[in-house]
């Protein structure tokens, strides 16, 4: 059983750093695209119809896709200040309780994106704009990205629960005095 749990966070480990590559490339599309459309607008004088919405779509992707290699270094907001004023077995009662209802929150939101992404996909919705984009595809992204950030919440949940959440304490106290 442990191989195969550990087998498994390798993968998730290996998923969420192609998906925090991705969304790093879709910024960096992001940037080009907008940078391209000032080009066009401003001193061409012959703006897209298209590149607002290329460009939200990019960046819906990169933030959802990204999420759950950001909570893999538990990068996201946290209540670190609560730390300092708490004592040790708190802040592991804390953390694990944070990452319960996260985890919840994350897949429930991930079941109810889903079926939208479905429900735009058999009903052929698209934007309102000329450019008439799928909305499928912004809404699988979202999708995906919340599955995601859920299993990396099932991992640190499982991890929490099997070796305490003392390492995570440990890895918040030292971000917060500098050290990685």
């Amino acid at each position: 059983m442990r191989r195969a749990w550990a087998a498994f966070r390798r993968i998730v480990a290996a998923v969420n750093a192609l998906t925090v590559l991705v969304g790093g490339l879709l910024i960096l599309a992001s940037c080009i695209a907008i940078s391209n459309e000032v080009v066009w607008r401003y001193w061409l004088r012959a703006p897209h119809t298209w590149s607002l919405e290329f460009n939200i779509f990019l960046l819906i992707a990169a933030t959802f896709l990204a999420a759950g290699g950001t909570q893999a270094v538990r990068g996201h907001v946290g209540t670190e200040v609560l730390q300092a004023f708490m004592p040790a077995r708190w802040n592991r009662g804390r953390i694990l309780a944070g990452d319960i209802l996260s985890l919840w929150l994350c897949a429930f939101i991930a079941v109810k994106i889903w079926a939208y992404a479905w429900q735009a996909w058999s009903e052929g919705w698209t934007t309102d704009s000329v450019w008439a984009p799928k909305l499928w595809i912004p809404y699988g992204l979202m999708a995906l990205g919340m599955t995601l950030l859920a299993i990396e919440y099932v991992v640190q949940v499982v991890q929490d629960l099997v070796r305490g959440t003392s390492h995570v304490v440990h890895d918040i106290e030292g971000r917060a005095e500098g050290h990685t």
